[in-house]
């Protein structure tokens, strides 16, 4: 072999040992939990069973609160309930993670631990630019007992991964530990909620809230000048003086006769839509929640159609314990004064785990388009384009809503107005 053709084969040759140690080093340095960058092979299949595990979960929950509350209105998030317990799991081991991730909709046996952290990163990343936007209004609040050594890792994690930053907070000082609480809560939610917590117990380790506030801008406003007063039909005994509010326009729509509901989706700003589902007048309470689970076959079967879609003026407020709540579906084993967290301390002691979730969601006339010359103009064009006579929606008793990304169709809020004037 010539001089020329040996130094050539020495210099690749580095060059090989080169890329190969930083790839190692690379590797090595990289911590267990890291998620960026990620490609898209490395995303689809986790991708899709995060999205499954979520519409389970949020099925489950639907039909638990809607048994537990059947005279209630309800709203919630379940993405961000499942968001903020998917981060907590980080502090979790042994058969506590194992429940908690498998009641979340996850099986271990076909999803790993890592995955599951890592497939929720796109949740993540909505939550945050619904924030940035001004369409949501979401906070995850950690408090931890600061009588307790830390494992500085799951710190990290948590506000890496989740963007949560825990507070330490001695909970042993109950009346001062509410103050606290509760003044930091409204300070983050621009004191729309007050009073989160009326009780604590002073042996508390962990307390979890969870908000969401939605107030979405309709992509065409409904007519402001021509809002009535309306009876709405909380049921066959009961009814309550409302606000109604309409208009006239294309719309998605779906009307299901084995499910016996009717289905309207309407565009808010920022690829944003709510769908509104009407079940028939006297259905079984089994025929309601199956239109939660089959949401899915209505979207499917749905058409544009002229609508006249008429619905009352509301704001809707759940506070929801999920310590009351989630064990009905399972999730038990993180609440009981044997769970294991030592992710988050080595420290062996009873804990005692709480977990609030407080959603408000308003819906008003106004939308992007709001003024009488822009609805004169609007209505001007839809009347040259459509002669027939539209379909009439009246959603004038209780109804179900889902606010939804337009395109993926995930559920951001689920919920039931059944007393629009209730508080």
């Amino acid at each position: 072999m010539s001089h020329r053709k040996m130094h050539l084969a020495l210099s690749l040759a580095l060059i090989l040992c080169g890329l190969f140690n930083s790839i190692f080093c690379q590797v090595k340095q990289r911590s267990k939990w890291s998620i960026y960058p990620v490609s898209s092979w490395e995303v689809s299949p986790v991708h899709h069973k995060i999205e499954a595990g979520n519409k389970a979960f949020a099925h489950k929950l639907f039909k638990t609160l809607l048994m537990e509350h059947p005279r209630k209105n309800i709203i919630f998030s379940p993405l961000s309930i499942s968001a903020s317990f998917a981060m907590l799991s980080l502090g979790t081991r042994s058969t506590t993670l194992t429940n908690l991730l498998e009641g979340l909709g996850f099986d271990l046996k076909v999803i790993k631990v890592w995955d599951v952290h890592h497939g929720f990163q796109s949740v993540i990343q909505m939550l945050k630019q619904l924030n940035r936007a001004g369409h949501l209004m979401h906070r995850d609040m950690l408090f931890i007992d600061s009588n307790r050594k830390i494992n500085s890792p799951f710190l990290w994690d948590t506000q890496a991964m989740y963007d949560v930053r825990a507070r330490m907070i001695d909970f042993r000082d109950v009346v001062k530990t509410k103050k606290q609480i509760n003044h930091f809560v409204a300070e983050k939610t621009h004191k729309r909620t007050k009073e989160l917590i009326t009780s604590l117990n002073p042996h508390t380790f962990l307390f979890l809230v969870d908000y969401v506030f939605f107030k979405g801008t309709w992509e065409m406003a409904f007519h402001s000048n021509l809002m009535h007063k309306e009876d709405f039909f909380v049921d066959k005994h009961t009814t309550v003086p409302v606000d109604m509010i309409w208009k006239t326009g294309q719309m998605i729509y779906s009307r299901s006769e084995e499910l016996f509901a009717t289905m309207v989706k309407i565009p808010f700003v920022g690829n944003m839509s709510i769908v509104l589902v009407l079940p028939d007048v006297g259905q079984p309470d089994s025929a309601v929640k199956e239109i939660v689970v089959q949401r899915a076959t209505l979207l499917q079967s749905s058409n544009m159609r002229w609508v006249h879609i008429i619905m009352p003026k509301f704001k809707i407020s759940s506070k929801i314990d999920l310590k009351k709540i989630l064990p009905k579906m399972g999730i038990s084993n993180v609440f009981t004064t044997g769970a294991n967290f030592s992710g988050i301390t080595k420290e062996d002691f009873p804990t005692i785990f709480e977990a609030m979730h407080e959603a408000t969601m308003e819906v008003s006339k106004e939308g992007k388009m709001d003024t009488s010359k822009d609805m004169d103009s609007r209505n001007t064009i839809a009347c040259h384009t459509y002669t027939a006579t539209p379909l009439v929606v009246k959603f004038n008793r209780p109804f179900f809503l889902f606010v939804e990304d337009w395109m993926t169709q995930r559920a951001i809020l689920m919920g039931k107005v059944f007393n629009p004037i209730a508080e």
